[in-house]
């Protein structure tokens, strides 16, 4: 409001980095929907955090922790179980303040050893409002993106980045732009393949003039 109103009390660099830490931390206070930059004409949107799918990924740990331990419980001939099991409040505390405190931390430990500094994000596509999804971070030893992952809209097929730093996405090309892209690609080639068909038929022309 007060940049509207020509006295500005941040700079333009402060400003963003302010918007872009806000939106880091997925605050309400920058969430728009999807809309047009006037000044680089393009169409872009705000991109989020899936904290329910990033919660998911800690599913096949927390399985491999939970087997491992009914694996040990049965070779204990049931000890975790008879924990469990003690009078109130006891079986309780062991339950919530022991038990599942360490499979969460032991599940999100092997989860970031796989899967680190791991990061979903989601947005609706800027073109068609289809939502997107896509992954940041290293999966083992295979180091990830941690800048603009490339995609292509599961609706609309416009091809979009997703940027890890501003938490926005771009559409690069709408399917318009890559039917085009497409077409004038073809042209090429079929006039290239015209030209090598024209330039044989002269040569051959030559040839049986010659003889």
């Amino acid at each position: 409001m007060a940049y509207a109103r020509g006295a500005p009390i941040l700079a333009d660099a402060d400003y963003d980095a302010l918007k872009a830490e806000l939106r880091a931390k997925a605050s309400v206070v920058t969430a728009e929907g999807p809309r047009c930059s006037i000044r680089t004409k393009k169409m872009y949107s705000d991109a989020q955090p899936d904290y329910l799918r990033m919660t998911a990924l800690n599913v096949p740990a927390a399985t491999l922790v939970l087997a491992v331990l009914f694996a040990l419980d049965d070779l204990t001939g049931f000890e975790i179980t008879s924990i469990l099991e003690l009078p109130p409040p006891w079986g309780i505390v062991a339950l919530w303040g022991l038990l599942l405190p360490a499979v969460f931390v032991l599940a999100t430990s092997l989860t970031n050893l796989v899967l680190r500094d791991n990061l979903v994000l989601r947005a609706p596509c800027p073109n068609c409002s289809a939502e997107n999804i896509t992954y940041f971070g290293d999966i083992l030893t295979v180091p990830g993106n941690r800048g603009v992952n490339v995609t292509e809209c599961t609706g609309c097929r416009a091809d979009i980045s997703f940027d890890f730093n501003k938490r926005i996405v771009v559409v690069d090309k709408t399917p318009e732009e890559k039917a085009e892209a497409i077409a004038a690609l073809a042209a090429k080639k079929a006039a290239s393949a015209a030209k090598k068909a024209a330039a044989a038929a002269r040569k051959a022309a030559g040839g049986g003039g010659s003889a």
